[in-house]
């Protein structure tokens, strides 16, 4: 028995496609001879125009011009490390975590948490407009997590331990 090749079947997969068809049939309806035009300046001319129109319409219509959005919005990622700056600083200056001397690493710290917030907080609205997430963001943001649990074991045990009797 001898494999046949697939058949194509040809589909339209956009409304702009069925449109231009149409728009097309009906042109060529409008340049067909007078004797052929009678016959055709009926209903299915009027059909066919309308239906075209109507197609165009809504394709017209589903390419909206983009959203303007805010610079906090165009970027995320670095609108997060303002904010967690500005709260590392703030939280610098509370005595029972920064101390007296101002301890500026606490911004440092502030500055990487709110830019994995911003980091995760864009991944989701890209994920939630049907947008890719890269594999850089994926990398970023399971750093920031390996981070967030290492770190504060790293600086606790180089302080002299973690809570318990010494």
């Amino acid at each position: 028995m001898r494999d046949q090749p697939a058949r194509r079947s040809w589909t339209f997969s956009s409304r702009p496609a069925g449109a231009a068809v149409l728009l097309a049939a009906a042109l060529v309806a409008a340049a067909a001879p007078i004797s052929a035009q009678s016959r055709l300046d009926g209903p299915i001319l009027v059909a066919a125009r309308r239906a075209a129109a109507r197609l165009d319409a809504r394709a017209t219509a589903s390419q909206a011009p983009p959203l303007q959005r805010s610079w906090m919005a165009r970027h995320p990622v670095a609108t997060g490390a303002l904010i967690g700056t500005a709260a590392g600083a703030a939280l610098s200056r509370v005595d029972a975590i920064g101390g007296h001397g101002h301890d500026s690493r606490v911004a440092f710290l502030g500055t990487a948490v709110g830019a994995w917030g911003g980091l995760i907080g864009s991944a989701v609205l890209k994920a939630r407009r049907g947008e890719r997430v890269g594999t850089g963001t994926k990398i970023g943001m399971a750093a920031g997590a390996v981070a967030a649990v290492v770190l504060p074991l790293l600086a606790c045990y180089g302080a002299g331990g973690c809570g318990g009797v010494s």
